[in-house]
């Protein structure tokens, strides 16, 4: 009985062994990926890997040798074979230290912590089966004492290899904390700062939000190769690390993905969920019918062989074959599977764009003026691949475990444990061999790409720049050019296709030796008679579903980086904020005051300074002087395209940070210096300033900005469209169409802002009669630089380096003669003192405004009876 015990002891412990090296050494990986642990300074000494190489070699020895001994043992004595036990430990234990040994050697510096773990806990699991295996073996044999020598001997370099790691580590720990090596194996900060994610708004040194060493090393960033900007996919790559690294674990990574969540799932649609419900039964029922439709053949089979030629035809088990298949092909469930999905890919389409581009129309004028166009919708686009990111995870990444899983414990009830075995080992081999030879490809790829955009540049500059070539009569030169980059082109071809070639048949070899002994053993299996034939047709047809999920192993982690890297585009999209928003619970009325303003673009060099006047209800405040003194700058800070550094701009008492940012910009009418229209009709154009108004209001407002008649006349009326940004208007069509789209608004403020620089004399006097329809009774803010549009203005503020220098009515900043008659000198090309001259013989407002008109007073006078009627 004692022995008996013992035996059973033995067997668990032969199972157990090998299972526990090979878990402890998962869990401790992916705690160390997970938790970014870095290898120590020292973790890459050759003596140490060498060292521990040759001691794993030597394991590894003493398991081939007692595998041999189990297969002299198995032939010499047939009834021994059934120790399954045994051969199982072997198999094991190999597969189990291959790994490690392979981890270390390719590695060249590790963590060495996960090995040093796996290494004692072998050591603990064979120290029982050596102490265990005389007792439960009384009878010696030669056998027996052989293999109780590679016991011993496998122990013992265990024992070596795990003293000898933690004296290592302790060595190393105690250099760590005298200071000779101190430093952190994962820096959470730089410079004494902590390290923040750059972003769309986040620029370091070289101005692109990476430092100079993280872009240089091309090694370290498995770049898309198939990307048409590898140098902004690696500048990301370089980004995603260095967050990566600020963060401290993948997990702490992921928190900042939880922006993604609203949009990925569809918490209120009801119709999308049911539909998600339907993917997910789907899937599972997939997973069934790829064991059910085979192991249905092999029923079949045994049934045929069973009852042979006796003319009875197994009708049940052929019915479930037939709905079994049925539900398994493309008419089946995979196409309701389809079906249900078009609705959630729609769902997180729309919900991923529309979300990036609301976000993006909320961000502040700051983030606009430097935005690189091409890149946000290159960001919008990728982040909108995100839609496959909850199916990829939910619908790909866990039926492919689950089929492994489900197949290892399958072909086991099929068969034994050694078909498992056969598994596992052409599952690693596989995913190994996908693994490097993906590494060597992609690095090839990448050649590859570079050299083929490297011909087409040579080709497309030769050619474009055809005239300087036959200018300088290199037409020699460019074709000599271009043959080597052909060349370079070639080369990197055939590198990539002997990388890709070679690695797909290393696969595909793996995959057919594991094919032909699995086969090999299901037939000798029924040979023996210890499995049906059913079985052996059973293996054969699900072997497909078996090798299905290894080929995705390597594409699936190469698709979840792919992803990231996309995502991680819009990840700095979404967390860049805008630097002006909407107070909570803020009031949607106000006026206009500005007191003691400050304000900088750039903290080293103010834009405005100390800037404060009044606009009373109805007034016309007109802001005049040289070019860069400020004047947009109070337009744009009014507008709050911006916020103040100091002091306040109120409204009705009210500090504008504080009033509804929507209300505030819906009660301003603009019209701006160069106007820009969508590429649609005029109608619809004009209606983009009040999206409720109708067709006669429409009109109404084109008849009072004086262009009504003007769209009359065109072929296709307000129906024609206007062209890129209104490319088929005049300016004075532009400008005017403009102002029919701040009529339409019916604004309470009006903002001008050079809204007539670079029309003619004559357009500009049908304007200004536009213009004071739409300034009747309203706040009106004018930015002019021909002071003669601004004479009737109640106030007058010459604003110059960000001052506001003089202020008052026409009238009176003409008596001062100061800057304002400065620049009136400068625009009638006469010097302060001609001027004062000229208004030494006539009332002042008439010297000025015949002088900068270029008319007669007769012309005046006509201009202003025409005004009246």
């Amino acid at each position: 009985m004692a022995t008996n015990g013992v035996k059973t002891a033995l067997k668990l412990l032969h199972y157990i062994a090998p299972t526990s090296v090979v878990v402890y050494f998962v869990l401790a990986k992916t705690v160390a990926a997970c938790f970014l642990h870095q290898p120590s300074k020292r973790a890459g000494l050759a003596s140490r890997r060498y060292a521990a190489i040759g001691l794993l070699v030597g394991v590894l020895v003493t398991i081939v040798a007692q595998g041999t001994v189990y297969v002299l043992e198995a032939t010499r004595d047939p009834e021994w074979s059934s120790s399954q036990d045994a051969a199982v430990y072997v198999l094991a234990d190999l597969l189990a230290y291959a790994s490690l040994t392979v981890g270390i050697a390719e590695n060249r510096k590790p963590v060495w912590h996960q090995y040093i773990g796996a290494w004692s806990v072998g050591l603990v699991m064979e120290v029982a089966p050596t102490t265990l295996q005389p007792l439960a073996e009384p009878t010696r044999h030669r056998y027996a004492i052989l293999c109780e020598i590679f016991h011993v001997l496998r122990t013992l370099f265990l024992l070596i290899l795990t003293v000898g790691g933690w004296a290592c580590t302790l060595y190393d720990r105690q250099k760590l904390v005298s200071g000779k090596e101190a430093e952190p194996l994962l820096s959470h900060e730089t410079n004494g700062h902590a390290t923040k994610p750059a972003g769309y708004g986040a620029v370091t040194a070289n101005g692109n939000g990476v430092t100079p060493h993280e872009t240089d090393e091309d090694e370290d960033f498995d770049v898309d190769s198939d990307s048409e900007e590898p140098d902004r996919d690696k500048e990301l790559k370089a980004t995603q690390k260095k967050r990566l690294e600020a963060s401290g674990s993948w997990l702490n990574y992921f928190k900042d993905f939880r922006i993604f969540i609203p949009m990925l799932w569809p918490y209120k649609n009801r119709f999308v969920q049911s539909c998600l419900g339907v993917v997910a039964l789907v899937t599972l029922a997939e997973r069934f019918l790829n064991v059910l439709v085979p192991r249905q053949i092999g029923i079949i089979t045994d049934q045929l062989t069973e009852g042979g030629g006796n003319g009875v035809v197994p009708w049940r088990a052929l019915g479930f074959w037939m709905l079994f298949n049925t539900l398994s092909s493309s008419a089946g469930l995979s196409l309701i599977k389809s079906l249900a999905e078009i609705p959630v890919q729609q769902f997180l389409y729309k919900s991923i764009g529309s979300s990036a581009f609301g976000h993006i129309m909320t961000l502040s004028m700051d983030f606009h003026n430097e935005k690189n166009s091409g890149e946000l919708i290159r960001a919008v686009e990728q982040g909108q691949h995100l839609q496959g990111l909850l199916e990829f995870f939910l619908f790909e990444v866990g039926p492919m475990f689950t089929d492994l899983i489900i197949g290892f414990v399958y072909v086991y009830t099929l068969f034994d444990v050694y078909m498992t075995l056969i598994l596992m080992g052409v599952g690693l081999a596989y995913i190994y061999i996908g693994a490097k030879t993906t590494t060597w490809s992609v690095k090839a790829r990448r050649n590859f790409n570079n050299a083929w955009r490297n011909e087409a540049k040579v080709q497309n500059e030769a050619i474009a720049n055809w005239s300087t070539v036959s200018h300088f009569n290199r037409g020699s030169y460019e074709k000599e050019r271009y043959s080597k980059s052909i060349d370079e082109f070639n080369a990197a071809e055939w590198k990539y296709y002997i990388a890709y070639y070679i690695g797909g048949s290393a696969q595909s070899v793996v995959m057919l030796i594991g094919r032909l002994a699995a086969f090999s053993m299901a037939v000798y299996r029924v040979a023996q008679g210890r499995a049906p034939v059913g079985n052996f047709v059973t293996l054969t047809l699900y072997w497909r579903s078996i090798e299905s999920p290894l080929m995705q192993v390597s594409w699936s982690v190469r698709r979840l980086s792919s992803m990231l890297t996309d995502s991680e585009r819009l990840l700095q999209l979404m967390m860049t904020k805008p630097t002006v928003a909407s107070a909570p619970d803020a009031p949607e009325e106000g006026e206009v005051e500005f007191d003691h303003v400050d304000f900088a673009y750039d903290p080293r060099r103010p834009t405005l300074k100390d800037v404060s006047f009044t606009a009373k209800p109805g007034q016309t405040i007109a802001l005049v002087g040289e070019t860069g003194g400020g004047k947009s700058t109070i337009i744009k800070l009014l507008y709050r395209y911006y916020d103040i550094g100091s002091g306040s701009i109120r409204i009705d008492g009210q500090d504008i940070r504080n009033v509804n940012l929507d209300s505030l910009r819906d009660s301003f009418g603009l019209v701006p210096q160069d106007p820009a229209l969508f590429n649609i009709s005029l109608i619809e154009n004009i209606r983009y300033a009040r999206l409720d108004a109708t067709d006669a209001d429409i009109v109404e407002a084109c008849r009072a900005a004086a262009i009504h008649d003007k769209i009359e006349s065109f072929p296709d009326g307000y129906k024609s469209t206007v062209g890129e940004r209104g490319v088929k208007l005049s300016g004075g069509e532009l400008q005017r169409v403009s102002i029919a789209r701040a009529i339409l608004r019916q604004p309470k403020i009006v903002l001008l802002d050079e809204a007539t620089s670079m029309i003619d004399a004559e357009t500009e006097a049908v304007i200004q009669k536009a213009f004071r329809r739409l300034t009747a009774g309203r706040t009106t803010f004018i930015i002019a630089h021909r002071l003669s549009t601004i004479q009737h203005a109640d106030l007058i503020l010459v604003v110059g380096d960000g001052r506001v220098v003089e202020r008052g009515t026409h009238e009176e900043l003409i008596q001062r003669r100061g800057k304002y008659v400065a620049l009136w000198s400068k625009q009638l090309s006469r010097d302060v003192g001609e001027v004062g001259e000229a208004l030494g013989d006539v009332e002042p407002e008439q010297a000025v405004l015949g002088v900068a008109t270029g008319t007669s007073e007769a012309t005046a006078t006509e201009e202003a009876g025409s005004d009246e009627r």
